[in-house]
C-alpha cells in the first residue's frame, strides 16, 4: 500500500518519504506574516487574535486544495515516529501563537507599543524557525523540537 501511496503523492507537495506536506504550513505562515506587520502596523493585532489553530487534517478539509483528500489519506500512513515529532513541532507552533497573543495582548493593553512591536518581530523569528524544523521533518530531515523555554533563551 505504501508504494502506492508513494506513486500517488510524487507529482504532488506531499512528500512520498514521509506522506507529510509542507502546505500545512501556510496556516502558520499566515499568523507569521500577521506578526510581521505590527512593528508598522500595530492595529493589525486584530488579525492575529482571530487567528485560530486548525489541526492537520482540518487544514487539508478547510484548504480546497486538490490534493487535500489525499494528504489526509496519507497523514494516516506517517511513521509513527515521524509523526509523533511532526506533532510535536506543530504542538509548539500552536502553543507560540498563543503565548504571542497573550504575551501581546498585554503589551497593548498596557501602552507598551515599542515593546509591542520589538515582541511581535521576536515571536515572528520563534515561529519561523518552528516551520524551518516542521519542514525539515516533512522532507525526511530530522529537527530538535524545543520546548518554549528554550526558545524564548534563543531571544
Amino acid at each position: 500500500m505504501d508504494g502506492d501511496l508513494a506513486a500517488r503523492v510524487a507529482p504532488t507537495t506531499i512528500d512520498d518519504g514521509t506522506f507529510l506536506s509542507t502546505d500545512y504550513f501556510n496556516a502558520f505562515n499566515e499568523v507569521i506574516m500577521l506578526l510581521g506587520m505590527l512593528q508598522d502596523m500595530p492595529e493589525m493585532f486584530d488579525e492575529v487574535r482571530g487567528w485560530h489553530f486548525r489541526t492537520y487534517e482540518e487544514h487539508f478539509r478547510e484548504s480546497g486544495l486538490g490534493i487535500a483528500p489525499l494528504a489526509i489519506e496519507a497523514y494516516g500512513h506517517v511513521d509513527p515516529p515521524v509523526r509523533a515529532q511532526f506533532e510535536r513541532n506543530i504542538d509548539q507552533l500552536r502553543l507560540t501563537v498563543e503565548t504571542a497573543r497573550d504575551a501581546l495582548g498585554a503589551l497593548m493593553e498596557q501602552g507598551e507599543l515599542e515593546h509591542f512591536k520589538h515582541s511581535a518581530i521576536d515571536y515572528t523569528m520563534q515561529l519561523q524557525a518552528l516551520v524551518d524544523a516542521g519542514s525539515a521533518i516533512v522532507h525526511g530531515g530530522t529537527a530538535q523540537v524545543a520546548d518554549q523555554c528554550a526558545i524564548d533563551d534563543m531571544f
